[in-house]
């Protein structure tokens, strides 16, 4: 049974008149009267007592109707739910963030948007430092808010949208109190290149081709991140093992999430870069923070899934700028 086919007889049911039937439904009478026939011959029983001046039901037939019809409401209903809410802005949007300062960020632009669509609930999931792009992929987030350090956007794969830069962060340093470099000030971006540079262990579960964490190891964009990196990094500028002095710069020590990279600073098994709201929301006893010079900056974006544009996305992403035109420097404003 087709659902055209359905779709006439429910309306014969429902008007118990062929021609009236055949206006509504914008088609022939002999159309209609062919389409009941053909059911009729499939079930093995007449579904209407037809005269000249009246159309019935039989018994079978408003057992049919009566089956069918909530179904088929059902159906219809379902579907202009599904329109609505890809047109419209209530339902669920769920939004990816990476550490403690973002998570907030994210919870304040959802208040925002909360304020101006009631009917739309935003849920955070949190993802694990070397899952890049795949929580999109996956269909684990609708929209993703992350820095161009772990997913560079000139390495984004087809389909994936990068949103405009929302606020930028000036890059830091974190190493143990015990390292030399903790007595200073600050530290030259080429300097770092003389030191074992922590980084991120590839997943088992990512997937060839996607923007982390391959892209990640390499650091691809900007040509800053190459240098801030580039003791760590295959195919770096300096080398896998070589500074430019021409030191060696030693093995490139590896971690897999965020605890385990902040164990390995404090412990001294080598150094990581940071945005700055590290130093305020992941402030420890054993590390100490150092302005980066000559680094190119942490810039925070949301990025989606090309076919994932609808209103709820649209409509965080003007929150989430709204909410940073209110509060400059957002990350340390939710502190």
């Amino acid at each position: 049974m087709e659902r055209r086919e359905i779709e006439i007889f429910l309306t014969v049911g429902e008007e118990l008149h062929f021609g009236r039937s055949a206006e509504r439904l914008h088609i022939s009478v002999a159309m209609v009267s062919k389409t009941v026939r053909k059911l009729e011959r499939s079930v093995g029983a007449a579904l209407f007592e037809r005269t000249s001046r009246r159309v019935a039901f039989t018994a079978i037939g408003r057992r049919l109707f009566e089956d069918l019809q909530p179904a088929h409401q059902g159906i219809l209903d379902a579907f202009a739910r599904a329109v609505a809410s890809g047109r419209g802005v209530d339902g669920v949007l769920r939004v990816g963030f990476l550490g403690t300062a973002t998570a907030e960020f994210v919870m304040r632009v959802a208040e925002l948007l909360r304020t101006r669509h009631p009917g739309c609930e935003v849920r955070l999931h949190e993802s694990r430092f070397t899952d890049g792009t795949a929580p999109l992929r996956d269909d684990v987030v609708d929209v993703l808010l992350i820095d161009n350090f772990a997913v560079p956007p000139s390495t984004l794969a087809p389909g994936h949208v990068a949103g405009p830069v929302l606020f930028r962060e000036a890059p830091l340093v974190a190493v143990s109190v015990r390292h030399p470099l903790a007595r200073r000030g600050a530290v030259e971006v080429a300097e770092l290149a003389g030191y074992e540079v922590l980084r991120p262990r590839a997943s088992a579960q990512q997937a060839p081709g996607t923007s982390a964490p391959q892209q990640m190891t390499r650091w691809a964009a900007p040509e800053g991140a190459k240098q801030l990196f580039g003791a760590a990094q295959p195919g770096s500028p300096f080398g896998r093992d070589r500074t430019p002095g021409g030191r060696g710069a030693g093995r490139s020590t590896e971690f897999g999430s965020i605890q385990e990279m902040w164990a390995l600073v404090g412990a001294g098994h080598g150094v990581f870069p940071v945005p700055s709201h590290a130093s305020v929301y992941d402030a420890r006893p054993d590390v100490t923070f150092l302005p980066v010079t000559g680094a190119p900056a942490y810039e925070w974006r949301l990025i989606r899934l090309s076919s994932a544009d609808n209103n709820r996305v649209r409509a965080f992403s003007e929150a989430a700028c709204d909410y940073v035109v209110a509060h400059p420097d957002p990350l340390i404003a939710t502190a």
